[in-house]
């Protein structure tokens, strides 16, 4: 796609482009995304690029984040949608895709519920929904290793020993099994009590022998419910033990997240390229809580180094619905000194489109990801493309 567009001046060490308004109220033509001309000429070669969140609530930020989506299935042949949810979650709902039914109305309990309930998530699914009838469908996977959507407590474990026992494996029956199955109801409704080291030393011991009988030989292919499929299921409860029965001191959410992203592009999907659509902190690049505790998105870039690409958002005014008690947050007032800051002076009520000029990061402060909150981040190091919005709202919840 041609890049007819100039960069605006003003910030030293950036290019920044002004986006369109969108959706365009005065027009009944479909978007041409020309505005997105530098985002296409930034993504370049990759074959991944996740748009990350500040938070899990910003309508405005959903709502970019979906048009360019559009853009990136419709114009530059992105084929997969990984989302933050459940790896066996959105296996099973694919499943029923295929025959028919509607995500959007499938989500609520099954897909994680800022995304299943709001009314700015349920554009996303029904994006999906209506994508499914084209020649080349939007494929969807979930990369999150912990569950706790309604299938997975459902029936996670009784598919799993059925698909053991027609394996002909012994590893579903006796006591071991007991072992293993025993602390999963829990876990899988995310009851963050510890069972006793008895209890959590049998279960990871039948989680290893579970693991050496399904983790076979790397296949090119490897659909649902095969062998390389359950390993993952496995791996991902393994993982999501670990980070909740810790209280987080052993956090290996985040690095299964990874490895199941990674999966599914090099053995569900070999080839195709890949939206991910998840909050910052998992996604961006560089982050760790320790040497053996990575965030998804530093798994991801040291697999697929320059060709995994990170989209951040940030903003100058306004609240967010905050996730964890369904409340309006308003944002906390921009760093005086921050490149936050010279965007409002800037942008006045426009949104713009922000990458490096230069190699390196930006050494400008900036938001850390959730809005001072979480870790600072930087442009050119730990996302490649930065989106400012001027002001953002609370996303609505619908059911």
């Amino acid at each position: 796609m041609p890049n007819d567009a100039s960069p605006a001046t003003g910030l030293a060490g950036l290019k920044i482009w002004p986006l369109a308004a969108w959706p365009s109220e005065a027009s009944t033509e479909p978007d041409d995304y020309r505005d997105l001309a530098p985002f296409a000429d930034a993504i370049g070669q990759a074959r991944i690029v996740a748009l990350g969140e500040q938070t899990h609530g910003a309508s405005e930020e959903f709502r970019l984040k979906l048009r360019l989506l559009e853009f990136l299935h419709e114009k530059l042949g992105f084929e997969v949608l990984l989302l933050e949810s459940g790896f066996y979650d959105i296996a099973r709902l694919t499943q029923r895709m295929a025959a028919g039914e509607k995500l959007d109305a499938m989500a609520p309990g099954n897909v994680f519920f800022m995304y299943a309930n709001s009314a700015e998530g349920r554009e996303m699914l029904r994006y999906v929904d209506a994508q499914q009838s084209e020649a080349a469908p939007l494929r969807l996977a979930g990369i999150d290793s912990q569950h706790s959507g309604g299938l997975s407590q459902a029936e996670m474990l009784p598919r799993l020993r059925a698909f053991l026992r027609q394996r002909g494996s012994d590893l579903a029956e006796g006591q071991a099994w007991s072992e293993f199955a025993a602390p999963l109801p829990a876990l899988l409704a995310m009851q963050r009590q510890s069972p006793e080291p008895a209890a959590r030393l049998a279960f990871e011991r039948q989680a290893l022998a579970l693991r050496a009988n399904l983790c076979g030989p790397a296949q090119a292919q490897a659909g649902l419910d095969s062998a390389e499929w359950w390993c993952q299921v496995v791996k991902s409860l393994q993982a999501q033990a670990s980070s909740v029965w810790s209280e987080g001191r052993d956090y290996q959410r985040d690095n299964q997240m990874g490895d199941n992203a990674i999966w599914l592009m090099e053995h569900r999907y070999p080839g195709k390229k890949a939206v991910i659509w998840a909050h910052t902190i998992h996604v961006a690049k560089g982050f760790q809580r320790s040497p053996a505790q990575l965030h998804a998105g530093e798994v991801m870039s040291r697999h697929w180094g320059a060709a995994y690409k990170v989209v951040q958002f940030t903003a100058g005014t306004g609240a967010v619905l905050d996730f964890g008690d369904l409340r309006p947050l308003k944002l906390p007032a921009v760093l005086p000194v921050s490149l936050e800051s010279d965007l409002v002076a800037m942008a006045g009520k426009s949104s713009l489109m922000i990458l490096p000029a230069t190699q390196g990061p930006l050494v400008m402060p900036q938001w850390s990801i959730d809005y001072q909150t979480l870790p600072q981040g930087q442009l050119g190091r730990n996302w490649d493309v930065l989106f400012y919005l001027p002001q953002v709202s609370p996303v609505r919840m619908t059911r």
